[in-house]
């Protein structure tokens, strides 16, 4: 029997540490270590193309891993990988499947083409003058084609796989991509068992807030504040929140700094320096509670991480965050009037629901794994094979 040959290319990502900007590293990893678990792998032979810099591919002996070093944040040297080398390598190697973790495909096909799109970020900060504010002209450029670079990827794909039915819906709207070509893999975030549950044993004089998200416009960072700025208005200033992740737009965190300033908060809002070498384990491990207000995901990791690590989560109510979470996090909305946030401090103060919250993130943790998403990754390859 003839294995089918398959190239994953994962050359032109290489993994953010300190709890920010991991999502498609994260994911990249465990698709191919988890492809290299399968039996039914056998039937295919899996050409991996990856950065050198990209680490933790040392026991994926059933797939042939390919160290290549590629500089993609120049131009040219990214059109002649994408357009040039990858058909090439495909046609020489005679590849029947091409996935790319980013939605970046070569305008020839020369075999089938998988892409995975995590979200349609770039459409969603070029489409809000709040947020494109903080795009300089190079950026602006820079976001203008790589919205017009994921269209045609999700256009020439013959498949497309993204990690929610929000985005699914998103993507067959807004690029006219049909529903049967979009495919929806769920990310995941194992269960630590080393940890301890933590809330009902909370002795602290501050509830410690923790907000993981790099600092992107769409984050929240700014209602976070507002929200704090609330709780001490309607007397709760028993909290300090704690922002962590990596420093991406130095104008945001200019605007996050003044506007700390401005609401007095220096005693409620800190700005953890980044740590690149931080762990999951040492960042979750500091709060109490996470909270993440942001305005758009794909899918929204950290809070799933969260939970992994018993705590119990607080987040804005965008579709994404219904789909992953359920009931499992309270949902917070734009604007809350002086009820809402009443209600919001009494549930922060209620170690029961804490509790409850934490238990409830356990078992929704449940309903995602990695092996599920590769199950459905390989049953998508097979489909692709016979048609």
């Amino acid at each position: 029997m003839n294995k089918k040959r398959i190239c994953i290319d994962i050359s032109n990502v290489i993994p953010g540490k300190g709890g920010s900007g991991g999502g498609i590293a994260t994911y990249a990893l465990n698709l191919i270590k988890g492809l290299n678990q399968f039996n039914n792998i056998n039937e295919f032979e899996i050409y991996c193309l990856k950065h050198p810099d990209f680490k933790g591919f040392d026991n994926c002996n059933n797939i042939k891993i390919i160290d290549i070093a590629i500089k993609n944040k120049k131009i040219l040297n990214r059109i002649y990988w994408t357009h040039i080398y990858l058909p090439l390598y495909c046609v020489r190697n005679k590849i029947q499947i091409l996935h790319r973790v980013t939605p970046e495909l070569p305008l020839i096909k020369v075999c089938k083409y998988v892409c995975t799109l995590h979200d349609l970020m770039f459409d969603f900060y070029l489409s809000h003058p709040e947020i494109k504010k903080f795009l300089n002209k190079k950026d602006l450029i820079k976001y203008h084609l790589f919205s017009m670079i994921a269209k045609h990827a999700a256009g020439i794909s013959d498949a497309t796989i993204v990690p929610t039915h929000s985005i699914k819906k998103e993507l067959a709207k807004n690029y006219k991509i049909k529903s049967k070509k979009i495919t929806v893999t769920y990310l995941a975030a194992e269960k630590r068992k080393d940890i301890e549950k933590r809330i009902t044993k909370r002795k602290i004089d501050k509830l410690h807030i923790g907000v993981i998200a790099g600092f992107y416009p769409h984050k929240g960072h700014k209602k976070v504040m507002e929200l704090a700025n609330k709780f001490i208005a309607s007397g709760f200033t028993n909290f300090k929140i704690s922002f962590r992740g990596n420093p991406a737009f130095p104008g945001y965190i200019s605007e996050i700094q003044s506007l700390k300033e401005r609401l007095n908060l220096n005693d409620y809002i800190f700005i953890v320096p980044y740590e690149q070498k931080a762990s999951l384990k040492e960042i979750y491990s500091e709060f109490d509670v996470t909270l993440l207000l942001s305005e758009y995901e794909g899918f929204g990791l950290p809070v799933l991480e969260a939970q992994a690590y018993n705590l119990p989560v607080f987040c804005s109510d965008i579709p994404v965050f219904k789909e992953i979470l359920g009931d499992s996090a309270c949902y917070i909305q734009d604007n809350a009037d002086i009820t809402t946030v009443k209600k919001i401090i009494t549930d922060l103060q209620d170690d029961n629901l804490l509790a409850s919250l934490s238990e409830l993130g356990e078992i929704n943790l449940n309903k995602y794994s990695w092996e599920k998403m590769n199950i459905e990754t390989i049953s998508l390859y097979q489909n692709l094979v016979k048609n």
